[in-house]
């Protein structure tokens, strides 16, 4: 009669070839992507400008366009564009602005990265922390009524 299953065991971990097998497949298995600043952001407020809105486009030449729009009472009451180049190094996103609404213009601005995952970025500055999500469209919401 034949031993249950469970009443066999072995007494080592495997044949060298097993090792050898699983070894290869984990060398061999493609690494983890790490999330990507390029794309495109929104954020629906800005923490040290209320009504202002904001969406961002990074592109994977280190360029990028971004805009502002405004919102009072269910209005757009304001408008800006920035254009410029943007790195990440050592957990610190820089953008350094070329123009500000078609203008040229020279600012650089550094964020701490608080968190970047495939759907959500949240950096720092000071005291604010600036919350924006993965959209598939550079397209903005309707402005909020307030009521």
């Amino acid at each position: 009669m034949r031993a249950p299953l469970h009443a066999v065991t072995r007494k080592h971990g495997g044949s060298p070839l097993t090792f050898a097998f699983v070894a290869f497949c984990l060398a061999a298995a493609p690494a983890l992507a790490q999330p990507s600043f390029v794309g495109i952001w929104y954020s629906a407020y800005q923490p040290d400008e209320p009504g202002v809105m904001s969406l961002i486009e990074f592109r994977a030449d280190g360029t990028f366009y971004e805009e502002f729009r405004k919102c009072d009472n269910g209005a757009y009451v304001g408008y800006q564009t920035e254009s410029g180049t943007w790195s990440v190094v050592d957990g610190v996103e820089r953008t350094v602005i070329d123009t500000i609404n078609g203008d040229a213009a020279k600012t650089e601005d550094s964020y701490a990265i608080e968190s970047l995952t495939d759907t959500e970025r949240r950096i720092r500055m000071d005291d604010n922390i600036f919350v924006s999500h993965r959209v598939a469209k550079f397209e903005f919401p309707h402005c909020p009524t307030g009521t």
